[in-house]
């Protein structure tokens, strides 16, 4: 669930810092909700949402000798974030990129692993997603404000935490 609410606050902070893109996902969840609780078919016609959190491999190692025993470490965020991979505005906030999902995201989309890959995937990621469209969702219908300030521990979040404010729309 730390998980789940840490990429939820950085949903909601991002969607703070760019309007449009809260105007679109606002849109979506009133229109798709109305005053409702998200179901299940709800919360699979909400792509907006989808791009949004995604917006959040298979290893090949032809020629190298990688001894039995021997760790290999990914860094994600460094996948994640690398232009060559994403393209030139890989550091600007667009959800759009995953209209067409990862496939058309980014130039090999088994570098998109938010939720690990292989034996090792998490299970619980279409839980997790499932989770995040809710907690969006029901936040979003209220209208939040946040004040960014993100900070560097062991996973980056928000140094003062995401306080939101509701106001009905």
């Amino acid at each position: 669930m730390e998980t789940t609410a840490l990429s939820a606050s950085w949903c909601l902070m991002l969607l703070a810092a760019h309007p449009e893109w809260l105007s679109c996902a606002l849109t979506e969840v009133l229109d798709v909700c109305s005053n409702n609780l998200p179901d299940a078919e709800m919360l699979r016609s909400m792509k907006t949402l989808n791009m949004v959190i995604q917006e959040a491999p298979d290893l090949n190692v032809k020629g190298i000798q990688v001894p039995k025993g021997i760790n290999i470490h990914v860094p994600i965020p460094v996948l994640h974030q690398h232009p060559d991979l994403w393209g030139a505005d890989v550091h600007r906030f667009n959800p759009e990129r995953f209209t067409q999902g990862t496939t058309g995201a980014c130039k090999f989309p088994q570098a998109y692993m938010p939720f690990g890959v292989g034996t090792r995937i998490c299970a619980g990621q279409h839980f997790a997603m499932a989770e995040l469209k809710v907690i969006l969702s029901l936040v979003l219908s209220r209208s939040p404000a946040y004040r960014h300030s993100p900070v560097f521990r062991l996973v980056i979040e928000p140094e003062h935490g995401v306080y939101l404010h509701f106001r009905r729309v």
